[in-house]
Order: structure tokens, then sequence, then C-alpha cells
């Protein structure tokens, strides 16, 4: 009684949703964040319903398996634009974005009345590694240590230590392709000394991004940099809105998706700067490092290179900035918080010529090299950057290297058209208001 009592209650609450990214998922993650009924959990462990947001490539299907089979019950799935797999049974499959919400709040509900089966499992209920009957428990490492006795791996006797001198044992594992704090499809190896990052091994690179259509269309004519420059205030804003998540400070999340979603000429960044300075976020301990030397900073490019001072950036040669007065603006350090601050300067900048721009009518000039907010686009798209990692992030604790993640845009730039919405996608989505920060 009691359980079918608190179940009701439960299912008048918001959906606890985790989400799995695939190709272009992002765009159900934003949309789902500003709505009011789902509340999106970090952790399959806290949700309800697991929704598989876009195509997702073979070579990610069984980290997805076990993500399916961590879920509590009673649970469900929904696939957004992705076929559901065939052996699942009452599963919805919805490629309607602004349908989504509801989808998912009907699936919670009628979990919790009892209306809809749990889902079913579907690894078999053993270990997911074999008993190798090897150390003084049989857990497949040396004496008592080591070894990945059901699927979780033991501390081994301690590595040559590379940072702090403390003699703790290390802790090798992987993460990914569906970790949060990583970008899309992305999956690591990692090594830990305590909280240090002893070793880091990229082995699956994060999907290639598709940016909004209007760089697409810079490739093949001139286009309004009013509309460019919003584009790219708005991949910039987007960036913020993740990796403010992580750090907590939701609220401010929310304001940046809002606005990049509302984005116009009339926007102002002030409120949403002021109310960033004000939190403190440029004085988190993690924001303090991940510091690039100059040869990893012009690997990158685009503003992770001018956060590091290097004054790139393809608009320069182009005679419609030059006509708006346009020249890069930098910073020194070349660190996150650096990054950060030349992401705000640059959203800042960007607002300012599109004003200009919309009053003037200015066009671009060039179609055979455009400045992206991933990069310079000359004869390639801009590439994955995600091996670099393998060699920034070794000796940094492990808050740090997630910092120095989420303030570098390294995924390579899918060069077959574009749109990071569609135009009816990016009105539908609630609160997106234009300047909703004050």
């Amino acid at each position: 009684m009691a359980v079918n009592w608190l179940r009701k209650l439960a299912s008048h609450k918001r959906a606890p949703v985790f989400p799995v990214l695939g190709k272009q998922g992002d765009k159900a993650l934003r949309y789902l964040a500003l709505s009011p009924e789902i509340e999106l959990v970090d952790s399959p462990r806290h949700a309800s319903v697991l929704l598989i947001a876009g195509e997702v490539p073979a070579d990610r299907l069984e980290p997805l398996r076990r993500v399916h089979d961590q879920l509590p019950d009673p649970f469900t799935t929904l696939w957004f634009r992705n076929e559901p797999w065939p052996h699942l049974e009452n599963v919805d499959r919805i490629d309607d974005l602004t349908d989504l919400p509801a989808a998912l709040t009907k699936a919670h509900r009628e979990l919790m009345t009892g209306q809809r089966d749990s889902g079913c499992r579907i690894l078999s209920d053993r270990p997911p590694n074999p008993w190798k009957g090897e150390g003084d428990f049989g857990q497949g490492g040396e004496g008592m240590m080591g070894g990945v006795p059901y699927g979780r791996p033991m501390a081994m006797n301690m590595q040559d230590d590379i940072s702090d001198g403390l003699t703790l044992d290390s802790l090798t594992f992987r993460l990914g392709p569906f970790f949060m704090a990583f970008p899309p499809g992305m999956a690591a190896e990692v090594t830990l000394q305590g909280d240090l990052v002893q070793s880091w091994e990229t082995q699956l690179e994060p999907y290639p991004q598709r940016l909004d259509a209007v760089f697409f269309n810079a490739r093949k004519h001139p286009v309004p940099i009013a509309e460019i420059e919003l584009a790219r205030a708005r991949h910039h804003l987007q960036r913020l809105y993740h990796v403010l998540h992580l750090a907590g400070l939701e609220a401010l999340s929310l304001s940046s998706l809002r606005l990049a979603y509302g984005l116009s000429t009339s926007s102002t960044l002030d409120g949403l700067r002021r109310r960033l300075v004000r939190s403190g976020f440029f004085h988190l301990a993690a924001v303090g490092g991940g510091v690039l030397n100059t040869e990893q900073a012009r690997q990158f490019g685009g503003p992770a290179a001018r956060a590091a001072g290097l004054a790139d950036d393809l608009r320069s040669h182009d005679a419609g900035y030059r006509r708006l007065g346009f020249s890069p603006v930098c910073q020194d350090g070349g660190g996150v918080s650096a990054r950060w601050k030349q992401i705000l300067d640059e959203v800042e900048q960007s607002l300012m010529l599109a004003r200009q721009a919309e009053r003037d009518e200015v066009y671009t000039n060039d179609v055979d090299c455009i400045e992206t907010p991933r990069g310079p686009w000359d004869e390639q798209p801009p590439e994955d950057a995600s091996a670099i990692l393998d060699e920034v992030l070794p000796g940094l604790e492990w808050g740090d290297a997630l910092a120095t993640i989420a303030s570098l845009d390294i995924a390579a730039v899918a060069d077959g058209g574009g749109g990071t919405q569609s135009p009816g996608e990016s009105r539908a989505v609630p609160g997106g208001s234009g300047n909703v920060v004050k």
C-alpha cells in the first residue's frame, strides 16, 4: 500500500530522465533543459526514463546496453530520432522535438501508476568480467590488489609519482562515451593516483558537431554578418550553459541557455556577465589550471588560441569585417579562466558586430576561408582535437581536468550541411525570449 502511495506521489513530480546522446542528440538535451516538466539527471540510477537521443554508432552500443541496465525498476526507454532495438517491448520513438517533453512525462506517469510495465534487462545477470581465479581472492589482480571484480576496478600498486609525492595506489578505469561531463561520444581510459590524473588516453573521439547552417552557407556565397555573428554567439552561450551546469550553477546555466535561444541584435550580455562575476565562477579553484602552451593552443585554434594571446582570426582578412572595424580580442594566460573570459568577450563582440552589420546591411566577402566558432575553416573544417587531451590532462587534479575539458571545444566540425537546430525548433523552446537575464 505504501509503495503504491509513493508511486502515485512520484507520478505528479517532474519526470527524471537520463539522456544518452547520440549524434546531434545535444539539441534534445538543451531543449529539455528548459522544460519545466523534465528533470535531467546526471546518473542512470536516478532516472525512470532513459532517453536515447540521436543515432548511436555501433561501437557505442555495448556501453549503451550497460547504461540501459543500470536504471532501477520501474523504468522505460524512449528513442528520439533513432530506431528502437527490436527486442525491446513497449518503447516509443519520437521524431518531433516539440512532442518530446510530453512523451517523456507520459511515460514516467504511466510507469508510476502501473499503466506501463517496467522495461526488461538486456544483459545477463552475471559479472561483466570473468572470475579469473587469480590473486588472493580470485579477483584477477595480484595479491590483494588490482583486477576488476564484478566490473569494478580495484586500485593497484602505485606507479611513479608525477606531482605531489603522496604514495597513493593508482586506479585505472574507463569513462564514456555517455559520461555527461564529456563531449558527447567521447571515451577515455584514465589512471588516477588519489585525485591526480596520472595518465589519460582518449579512446573514442567525440561525435563531429554540426554548426549552424549559416556557416555552411558562408562557404558558398556571402551571408549577412549579423546572421553569422548571432549564430557564433549562440554557439558560445550553449557551451557556457554546459559548463555552468557542471559547476552546479544551475540558474545561471539556464539563463545562458535562454539567452542563446532568444538571441537577437537587441540582446545584451551585461546581466549574465554581472551574475557570473557575483557567483564567484572565475574564482573557482578548478578554473585556475588547464594552461595550454603556444603550440597546443595553435592546434586547437579559434577562441582557445586567442585566449592564449594568439591573434589568429580569419575575420581579419574579410573586407566586410574590415568595414566594421573588426580586430580580434585576446586574453593572456591560456588557462581555463582565460578561455571563459575570452568566450564572454567574443559573445559581446559578436552582438556588437551584428548590430552594426544589421544597420549597415554588411555581408561577408570571403567564401573560401571563414572563421567558425570552433576555429578557422579554410581548406578543411576544424578537425578533432581530443588527442591533445592526452598531453594536457596528466598532472591535473580531477576537478581541474574536467574543467579543462569543458573549456575546450574539441569536437571536429562535420562537413555536410548543418544546423544546430531548425528555425522552428529554435522558436519552440519555452522561455526563449531574448534578454531574459537582468
